[in-house]
């Protein structure tokens, strides 16, 4: 907002006005907020406590701070599934079901306890579904009025979010009217704002803070369901029994469970609690969920808003002309990452995702008939490559990556972090310098009317 020519101050005590203190409190306060209250974790398995609760609630209020967008594409999937299941239980003739019961389905609101398994099973909504149309459970009864009761989101909390939020922007906007500078990092505020406000609308039926689920008593065995479904094999399966139900590739999912998976093998379980047993005894909660054309279309706005918003200071004062032009550079490539890395992704999941599965048969086909002299060493570079396409806990064969998605978007990812980073570092370092009508407070009396 102002040029490397403007009137400067370091940091600013309080006692005159509005201090630099106050800014990063302000900010940092802002920020916490959104991210803690507008996550809505799933449940913990039935031999977690409060703790495992805490600690999937923490992980994904990191994803808010750290890439707000990737929250808000968890929170698209799982609304777009809600809405799916709505639509199937109303056209199998159950009108008492909401996008409320459906993310309590998904979430693993309903577990079953069944014979031939160890733990009770975490269902979803597609799989309560059929479950329920073929006989095995009995539809449970569970009125919006219990899952409301059930929810233990912190009112206060939100509360206070949304004054700050309002006085938050109403600030800024003011400031800007009257002339008055603002710093990089309440613009950033405001672009985690506004990303994170799409992520409360997606998640507004969700349940919050739950701990038990329903348990649901199956009147078959785990064996006989899976047979009479044409699945015989009783270990063949990659999450839980029921995991055919409903298993369909998604891109985006796959790639954020390998670069988690790179995290598990650092022993950094950053962003998701790992999953130590199988069959799974909980729903994951960073799983990204098939979306659909319209909420693509209404997470791209806020992507879009999110990315922009850091390119409004494209002519702010910065401490040093390297520092405003890395700015730019970050901010911009924070933009393009948005538009071209979700149209590529997009593309992905339409066209090319279906190409690359119809090719693995025929290449597998193809390397059975190479002469023995080779095959020793096309095996090992083979068995590399497939070790380095696919992290999951059990190799399951369907999750390995195409290296035509592994490499772009690998180069895209390390660029992203390290844009981001910039831009998170820069909004506290770029403090030490700042114009001096940063700290100048807003005249409200501007807006009050005279008689």
């Amino acid at each position: 907002m102002a040029e490397n020519s403007t009137l400067t101050t370091g940091w600013k005590p309080s006692p005159d006005g509005r201090g630099t203190f106050d800014i990063l409190a302000s900010c940092l306060l802002t920020i916490i907020l959104c991210c803690w209250t507008s996550v809505c974790p799933n449940l913990p398995s039935l031999t977690e406590g409060s703790w495992a609760q805490f600690r999937d609630k923490f992980d994904l209020a990191c994803i808010g701070m750290l890439g707000p967008e990737f929250l808000l594409g968890i929170a698209v999937g799982q609304r777009t599934s809600a809405r799916r299941s709505v639509k199937k239980f109303k056209e199998g003739g159950y009108k008492g079901w909401s996008l409320s019961h459906a993310f309590w389905a998904d979430m693993g609101g309903f577990v079953m306890e069944v014979e031939g398994l160890e733990r009770a099973l975490p269902l979803n909504a597609e799989q309560l579904f059929w479950l329920v149309e073929r006989g095995y459970v009995e539809m449970p009864v569970l009125s919006t009025d219990e899952i409301r009761d059930k929810n233990k989101s912190d009112g206060l909390a939100r509360l206070l979010t949304i004054g700050q939020t309002l006085w938050f922007i109403a600030n800024s906007i003011a400031r800007v009217s009257q002339g008055l500078s603002i710093t990089t990092l309440e613009l950033t505020t405001i672009s985690f704002i506004i990303v994170l406000f799409g992520t409360s609308y997606c998640w507004l039926y969700k349940p919050s803070d739950v701990l038990r689920p329903v348990i649901l008593r199956c009147n078959s065995t785990i064996s006989i369901i899976r047979n009479e479904a044409g699945y015989h094999d009783p270990e063949d399966y990659t999450t839980t029994p029921l995991d055919f139900i409903n298993r369909e590739d998604y891109v985006m999912d796959m790639i954020w469970k390998y670069y988690v998976g790179i995290l598990y093998k650092m022993r950094i379980p950053l962003f998701s609690r790992p999953i130590k047993v199988r069959p799974y005894d909980r729903n994951c909660n960073t799983d990204f969920l098939k979306t659909e054309l319209d909420f693509e279309l209404f997470a791209g706005v806020f992507i879009f808003a999110f990315s922009v918003t850091t390119m409004c200071a494209w002519n702010f004062y910065f401490p040093t002309s390297v520092e405003r032009l890395l700015w730019r550079c970050a901010s911009a490539f924070t933009l393009v990452f948005g538009v071209v890395g979700g149209a590529y992704m997009w593309l992905w999941h339409l066209v090319l995702f279906d190409k690359h599965k119809a090719k693995q048969l025929p290449t597998s086909e193809a390397s059975s008939m190479v002469s023995d002299q080779t095959i020793g060493t096309q095996n090992g570079v083979k068995n590399l490559f497939t070790k380095v396409r696919n992290l999951t806990n059990y190799e399951d064969p369907s999750s390995r990556l195409p290296l035509g998605v592994l490499a772009p978007v690998t180069g895209f990812c390390i660029l992203y972090c390290v844009s981001r980073a910039y831009i998170l570092i820069e909004d506290i370092v770029s403090l030490r310098s700042l114009p001096a009508s940063v700290y100048a407070t807003v005249e409200w009396s501007q807006y009050i009317p005279h008689i």
